[in-house]
């Protein structure tokens, strides 16, 4: 059985597209956090759907058990849909 050896784990995968997204995304010298890029790279990723982009900020709330935060950013979500 061979087994690959390179492989990246998942926390420098991200970051790797963090920074590629930093030099694409942003001017240069762009002072930006890693926490926009990220939300820049969801926001591209979803090709800019509302609704995909609310779902994964809602499960990432939801798995940093921001529950009670969710209920109401679940309702906001949802009056401003109707």
């Amino acid at each position: 059985m061979k087994f690959i050896t390179n492989i990246l784990n998942p926390d420098e995968l991200i970051k790797e597209a963090i920074e590629r997204t930093k030099q694409h995304s942003f001017t240069q010298g762009s002072e930006v956090t890693e926490a926009e890029v990220v939300g820049v790279m969801i926001s591209k990723y979803f090709r800019w759907s509302g609704d995909d982009i609310f779902t994964a900020s809602f499960s990432a709330f939801e798995d940093s058990n921001f529950h009670t935060f969710n209920e109401k950013f679940n309702k906001l979500w949802e009056e401003g849909n109707e």
